[in-house]
């Protein structure tokens, strides 16, 4: 009995967790995207060829865009935006 009612207890917690809710938003994000992940990387390194290292979904000025971290050719990490509708990327100077 102690160990279902501790099982809920921690579940309960990571319902309500801000990890959590960061995920279902992230989930909300990607199911709205018209390009997948994938997609934003490529269009990314098109842009700045070099290596993907990190890449994630959010929201800038209202957009859902994917943020791409590229270390590129002289060893520099960059930052790539990509629009998640329509591909269009934006390099973070």
């Amino acid at each position: 009995m102690m160990k279902k009612i501790f099982a809920f207890a921690l579940l309960s917690a990571m319902m309500t967790s801000p990890a959590w809710a960061l995920f279902e938003t992230n989930k909300q994000l990607v199911s709205g995207a018209k390009i997948t992940l994938e997609e934003a990387i490529h269009h990314a390194l098109k842009s700045v060829p070099g290596k993907a290292v990190e890449a994630e979904i959010g929201k800038e000025d209202g957009r859902t865009v994917y943020e791409v971290e590229i270390i590129d050719s002289a060893n520099k990490t960059q930052k790539v935006y990509v629009d998640a509708q329509s591909g269009q990327t934006k390099i973070d100077k």
